[in-house]
């Protein structure tokens, strides 16, 4: 494990020397292929040309639409004094903005039966589920592991349905997929189709647990509310916009501690290829390398009263941590390629369920387990209140 910033950068920024760790990424390429989150090399690097201008801004401004609307849906669904699972509700959001920022807004998911397959497909990586996932035998037929693994099949077989006609259409489809058929790079069906199945299963996930982190957060923290509200107040003019999130100061640096705190993406693994010196240590070839976010993120040499949650922090003017003492979305070459995807989104589903609602927690703390990622091992009940 590695806890200075300056040896963390050293490992992101060389990916030939430090990898991804192979036995982590095996497993995840059973789930979504060679995408990029799995894959390496020249594939990467192809892969990662034709996909960057997709998360350029301009095109997240397309998007913005897709997230209010999607998210002023999961506001209207809402009932005023009655519990929901929160996490839920922010799991469904922001898979229904990753559909229709993947595929367009023409195709009906749910008479596919997409939600219930990404469910189904997801069981098996819930905390709790984790020791049967990882540990049962190949020839042991687990009824989750069989779902899932069905689930896999008819979503490659959706997936692939749904490129196909798209190469045969000639409509002016604005969405990734069309981007991808479009792109100068030239990409293999197969190569397309991964690289949908990998946003579709990670790419969803992580906001909806920052956004979850950050109602819990903020109904602790009254205050905080009471100033993000006050912004909203202040620069929103009916439904938010992507001229907002720019706008946005005291909203931006909620969400950035909420992923201080609670980081999704808690651990990033690497394996070197040979030996290498840290310090007066040798990690030997093919050693796991841990790079520990939540650890670095909760650091007391770096943050004043690491553990509290103090959105002012990065609003302060200053701004002395190192690098990779706060790296919620990795470093390097493989940086996370929908960072400002993920933080536009973040921001306007914030805004857009604050401007009408106040949540109020039904649990007192918050249980988490890491698994894929960082997540609650229970239901995260909260009771909406009308705002005003």
């Amino acid at each position: 494990m590695l806890t200075d910033p300056a040896d963390i950068g050293r490992v992101l920024g060389d990916t030939d020397r430090f990898p991804k760790h192979g036995a982590s990424t095996d497993q995840l390429r059973e789930l979504v292929g060679d995408g990029l989150l799995t894959s390496d090399g020249e594939l990467w690097d192809r892969q990662r040309e034709a996909v960057q201008p997709a998360f350029y801004m301009d095109h997240i401004e397309r998007y913005a639409d897709v997230m209010i609307e999607r998210a002023h849906a999961t506001a209207s669904r809402l009932s005023p004094g009655e519990p929901v699972d929160i996490h839920a509700a922010l799991t469904r959001t922001t898979l229904e903005i990753l559909l229709d920022c993947m595929f367009g807004t023409a195709i009906d998911f749910r008479e596919r039966g997409l939600y219930d397959i990404v469910d189904a497909i997801q069981t098996p990586l819930q905390p709790d589920n984790q020791p049967v996932t990882l540990f049962a035998p190949d020839w042991l037929p687990v009824p989750m592991l069989r779902r899932a693994e069905r689930a896999r099949s008819e979503l490659r077989e959706t997936v692939t349905a749904i490129l196909e006609h798209r190469r045969e259409s000639d409509d002016g489809h604005t969405d990734l997929l069309s981007m991808l058929l479009d792109s100068e790079t030239r990409m293999s069906d197969e190569q397309i189709r991964d690289e949908m199945l990998t946003f579709l299963i990670a790419g969803h996930e992580t906001t909806a647990l920052t956004l979850t982190y950050t109602l819990d957060l903020l109904s602790r923290n009254p205050d905080a509310e009471r100033r993000v509200n006050e912004e909203l107040s202040a620069r929103v003019d009916g439904r938010p916009t992507i001229a907002d999130v720019v706008a946005f100061e005291y909203t931006e640096a909620v969400v950035k501690e909420a992923m201080r705190l609670y980081p999704p993406a808690f651990e990033i693994r690497r394996e070197p290829t040979e030996n290498v010196q840290f310090g007066s240590a040798t990690v030997p070839a093919g050693s796991l390398l841990l790079l520990p976010v939540w650890v670095l993120h909760r650091d007391g040499r770096f943050w004043d009263a690491p553990e509290q949650f103090r959105p002012g922090r990065w609003l302060d003017g200053t701004d002395d941590r190192p690098d990779f003492a706060y790296f919620p979305f990795g470093g390097g070459q493989r940086r996370c390629i929908g960072q400002q995807f993920a933080m536009t989104e973040a921001q306007l589903v914030l805004a857009t369920l604050l401007d009408r609602w106040h949540f109020e927690r039904e649990y007192d703390d918050l249980e988490l387990a890491p698994a894929v990622t960082l997540k609650p091992t229970t239901d995260v009940e909260m009771t909406p209140r009308r705002r005003g």
